[in-house]
């Protein structure tokens, strides 16, 4: 169960009359949420059912794009979220532990999470991928790893081969009666030009990961294999989406996306439907699986009155980061010595500073064009990506008690 308790200092810092209003804010989202969750997601069982997810959340939480840090509010509404499941992936989260280990403390004791080392290199981004699960529902089984390419298997975006961009993550898992192996993925954007190296070293990404998953699943016929995560799919009869088709994956399909304007299927769940046991629970109940539209309860488009000292304050700091820059470019500019190739390149940094102050300086006051800010801005309180969930069927003891009844050898 979420951290509840914490509401009651969670926003002390803040002045003595915010306070309040902050949290009973916090509190009343949170009830929205709740409401939400309940009405969209399957409820949980003991020991029939799993519910499992995937969500990409965004930096979280390294601040690099200058438009938070998460607030205080924030992390109860993604505790409240990551607690509706029984385990789910979950990328992007960044170099710096402690605001994940700070959602954790809010998600509760119950849950716990493995998570793999930062990828480095440009395309890692420095982020991390993991797995966070109920302990009381879900065991970890011991195996754990990433996904590193035999040398012949290696990905070719036409001019070198090369691993992942951010390497793969491997768990092995079960739940009552259901093993499985849980694999996560974000593979590399590039561009959406299909004739871009990029574009086809994202379809190569998606290829080998498949590939990988389903050779190994071949092995392993009696443990279930799912992948899930970030593959940048745009739409279900792209070639991205064949790329994971090819190898035998079944996806659980939604009919809307899981950006945040959902018109984007980035996100997805599939598996091997040959190897295991993997059946969908309570197909016929309309909500077995799907997306969660967060911002349907939360940081929703009309809550920028809400929002409205947080929104103006991110301005601001990006205001006076944009005023440090001008002020190193001029120390740069007047020190003896520089080049004039060196004071021109200051002044085209300085003038394209200014220009973004004024452009920010205008935000504040152009009503439509802070909204249009506000909604991006929440992304990096929430995300850019909702989470996926889908109900799997996890208690196989009728199917194995009739085996036995059919099996002729009797143990003396």
């Amino acid at each position: 169960m979420v951290a509840y308790w914490k509401l009651r200092y969670a926003f002390r810092r803040y002045p003595a009359d915010k306070q309040k209003a902050l949290r009973d804010q916090t509190i009343d989202g949170l009830k929205r949420l709740k409401a939400q969750i309940a009405a969209a997601m399957p409820i949980r069982t003991a020991g029939q059912t799993l519910l499992l997810g995937t969500w990409n959340i965004r930096n979280f939480d390294d601040n690099r794009f200058g438009d938070g840090p998460r607030l205080d509010e924030s992390f109860f509404y993604l505790a409240e979220v990551v607690s509706a499941f029984d385990i789910i992936a979950v990328q992007e989260i960044c170099e710096d532990m402690a605001p994940f280990e700070r959602l954790m403390e809010t998600v509760g004791p119950e849950y716990d999470y493995i998570m793999t080392d930062v990828t480095l290199g440009e395309s890692g981004n420095k982020e991390r991928l993991g797995f966070i699960y109920n302990k009381n529902k879900v065991h970890f089984t011991g195996i754990a790893g990433e996904l590193v390419l035999p040398f012949d298997q290696q990905i070719s975006d036409v001019t070198k081969a090369r691993q992942f961009a951010r390497t793969p993550f491997s768990c092995s898992f079960q739940s009552g009666w259901f093993k499985f192996n849980f694999a996560t993925v974000h593979i590399y954007y590039g561009k959406d030009k299909l004739t871009a190296p990029e574009f086809k070293r994202r379809v190569n990404e998606i290829d080998a990961v498949a590939k990988f998953v389903a050779d190994r699943a071949k092995e392993e016929e009696t443990t279930a294999h799912i992948l899930v995560g970030d593959f940048n799919i745009d739409a279900f009869d792209a070639p991205t989406f064949n790329a994971l088709a090819r190898y035998g994956f079944q996806v659980f399909k939604n009919n809307i996306g899981s950006n945040s304007t959902q018109t984007k299927f980035y996100d997805q769940i599939s598996f091997m439907p040959e190897v295991g046991e993997v059946s969908l629970a309570n197909p016929g109940s309309g909500k077995a699986h799907g997306v969660l539209n967060v911002f349907e309860s939360v940081f929703r488009k009309d809550d920028l009155k809400l929002h409205h000292d947080a929104v103006i304050a991110s301005i601001d700091r990006k205001i006076a980061a944009a005023e440090e820059e001008i002020a190193r470019q001029q120390r740069a500019a007047d020190k003896p010595g520089a080049t004039p190739e060196r004071i021109a390149t200051a002044q085209r940094k300085i003038t394209k500073q200014r220009a973004f102050i004024a452009e920010q300086t205008v935000l504040k006051t152009d009503e439509p064009k802070l909204q249009a800010f506000y909604e991006e801005w929440r992304t990096y309180q929430i995300s850019d990506h909702f989470p996926l969930f889908v109900e799997l069927n996890i208690d196989f003891a009728a199917g194995y008690l009739d085996k036995l009844k059919n099996d002729e050898t009797i143990i003396a």
